[in-house]
């Protein structure tokens, strides 16, 4: 296989960043243009210390700059970041200028775009609010309907609830104590209602066995999870681990909602975050539906469980720090 160059936007993020350093285990293989905001941080420079060619990059500069960055390049791993701009008519723009600028690069062999289900079409229109989702599908969408070439040679990844959300956002995400120290967690879902789960950090392992595979996954959608567990099972297995006495509650979506807005959250984005949780709760795993690749089932591929994450983090910190 010849060496590929790989541009990676957002290579220091949660997404882009295991790509970038998976792909700098073989520099034999890969080229990493890794594409960030701001180069000086630290996590860019030790981009740059592993190999990579780090590039200052805004996605709002327009598809010139889009262009200048994806000189020569081979494969391109995509994604935008809703949280940044709060806003899906932002996100679907950037995500369609990358669209653009890929279509006319003509040595791209091979175009990943990070993504997640259309929530109106999954839920048969019920479900309008989960604009975080929407604006990756619409993009997504967007390759297929305008670029017919591009999409040949394009893979959708479909990206799950991360555990590390309970690092970043434990007052979201974790259980809560009383005086009694009984810890609390109160969602609208019933303790059975499993969710994709996974860890970010195996991004790289996954997005590495596609570009390898290559034409295996052209318009492709590989759903990428570990396991579907629910959020009652999960604050169980805490509860064992550390000995603690734990209470799962299930609440209104309003009463989530409202809960999200008390923690600092405007009613928008609270009430995308409760349809999200609904979307599980009334329609199931929407992404282990028969039509997209599972990433758990994919041979070769070894992703960390929950158990596994639990080993390896105490989130018993992460509990007590709120």
């Amino acid at each position: 296989m010849s060496r590929r160059t790989v541009v990676v936007i957002g290579a220091t993020g949660s997404q882009g960043g295991p790509v970038a350093r998976e792909l700098l285990k073989s520099p034999d293989l890969y080229h990493v243009r890794a594409l960030t905001r701001d180069p000086s941080k630290p996590a860019a420079q030790e981009l740059a210390e592993l190999g990579a060619e780090v590039q200052a990059f805004d996605l709002n500069a327009g598809i010139d700059a889009l262009l200048r960055a994806f000189t020569n390049a081979n494969a391109v791993f995509a994604m935008t970041d809703f949280w940044a701009t709060r806003s899906a008519q932002a996100e679907a723009i950037q995500g369609r200028t990358i669209i653009d600028a890929a279509a006319q690069t003509s040595t791209i062999g091979h175009f990943i775009w990070s993504s997640l289900p259309d929530p109106e079409k999954v839920s048969g229109g019920i479900l309008k609010n989960i604009h975080h989702w929407k604006s990756k599908s619409l993009v997504a969408d967007y390759i297929q309907q305008q670029y017919p070439d591009l999409w040949g040679k394009t893979t959708v990844v479909l990206f799950p609830n991360y555990f590390e959300n309970c690092l970043s956002h434990p007052e979201r995400y974790l259980s809560q104590t009383d005086a009694q120290g009984v810890y609390h967690m109160y969602l609208p879902h019933s303790p059975s209602t499993v969710m994709p789960n996974g860890s970010i950090r195996d991004t790289g392992k996954l997005v590495r066995l596609i570009l390898e595979d290559g034409a295996t996954y052209f318009t492709k959608t590989v759903a990428f999870y570990s396991e579907a567990i629910s959020e009652a099972e999960k604050q169980a297995m805490i509860g064992k681990k550390y000995g603690l006495q734990t209470m799962y509650h299930v609440i209104s979506p309003d009463e989530h909602q409202k809960k999200l807005e008390s923690q600092g959250l405007s009613p928008g984005i609270a009430l995308d975050y409760t349809e999200q949780l609904l979307m599980f709760e009334k329609f199931g795993n929407v992404c282990g539906a028969s039509e997209f690749i599972q990433a758990k089932e994919i041979p070769g591929l070894r992703l960390q469980s929950w158990a596994e994450f639990l080993e390896e983090n105490d989130i018993l910190v992460n509990m007590r720090a709120f």
